[in-house]
């Protein structure tokens, strides 16, 4: 089993990254850590909670509320992605959750973990990396021992989805995602050149509601409307990107993806903020995801989540 700590700023598809992580067997969520992203972090924060509540998480997993803006840049959200709630415009109809949150901020909890647990812990983010970079900044010899960092982010043959040539999380802080690439850290770089090739369609939510349903399953099928809305109406797709729950993939299975070693620059200035250049390096500790088995990342997601 592979001890990891998720980094999340929760809107739609971070939900179904937590919930996939809870239902993986080879994982053990030690903890999960917020950031400003797609929503605020109080708001993410409190997304985060109730989805860990109705998934009967152990009220013993650790919940801390990280950085609430980017190092150097006002916040940037995805309201019209997620809703303005962060879940699709449904959490107001279930109480205030009640999970447990941790007395410290996330980069110190980041940085405890470390020191306890070393080359065993994964930390997965599937946001902007603005906490791990503080992390970084505030003890970089302890930050280097992390076994390993699985980031969401980046787009490096595609077209941005922020930008043109940016991907939401780096765009949103590209100081703190420069940060992290050059820490020195093993990192595997998850970008949109793969998740955008593992889609969920609301005909197989469909189909997965008929075969055998739950409460969460149902709050899945609630959070996801809006989400699919939105790309459906941006580019036809009558579903939606899994874009975090397949960087929780490349934890549970690595190899259902192809990857390459490579230096991986991120551009700040304002021309091409947030833009990802790889270079192939056979002696960087950073390697990106370039291929994918889509058809098997879905199957297992929708095995574990869709339910």
């Amino acid at each position: 089993m592979k001890r990891i700590v998720l980094d999340v700023d929760t809107g739609v598809d971070d939900a179904l990254a937590l919930l996939l992580a809870l239902r993986s067997p080879e994982l053990t969520l030690e903890a999960v850590t917020t950031v400003a992203g797609n929503v605020a972090v109080e708001t993410a924060t409190r997304n985060t909670r109730l989805v860990l509540e109705l998934a009967q998480a152990p009220k013993k997993l650790r919940v801390a509320k990280g950085a609430a803006q980017p190092l150097q840049r006002p916040l940037l959200t995805a309201a019209q992605v997620h809703g303005s709630d962060g879940l699709g415009n449904v959490t107001g109809v279930y109480p205030p959750p009640q999970h447990p949150l941790a007395g410290n901020e996330a980069s110190d909890l980041l940085l405890e973990l470390i020191a306890q647990y070393g080359k065993e812990l994964t930390i997965v983010a599937t946001g902007p990396m603005t906490n791990l970079a503080r992390a970084a900044q505030r003890e970089p010899e302890r930050f280097r021992q992390v076994g390993e960092i699985v980031q969401m982010g980046g787009a490096l043959q595609v077209r941005g989805n922020t930008s043109p040539v940016a991907e939401f999380n780096v765009y949103v802080d590209p100081e703190a995602a420069a940060v992290v690439l050059a820490a020195g850290v093993p990192l595997r770089l998850v970008p949109l050149d793969v998740t955008e090739q593992v889609i969920l369609l609301r005909s197989e939510l469909r189909r997965r509601a008929l075969e055998r349903d739950s409460t969460v399953f149902q709050f899945v099928r609630e959070f996801t409307v809006l989400y699919f809305d939105f790309q459906q109406r941006m580019s036809g797709l009558n579903g939606g990107y899994l874009h975090d729950p397949t960087a929780v993939v490349a934890v549970i299975d690595p190899a259902l993806f192809t990857w390459q070693p490579a230096r991986v620059e991120v551009r700040t200035d304002e021309a091409e903020r947030g833009r990802t250049v790889a270079t192939p390096a056979a002696d960087s500790p950073v390697q990106v995801a370039t291929a994918v088995d889509a058809a098997r990342v879905l199957e297992l997601f929708c095995d574990r989540v869709c339910r």
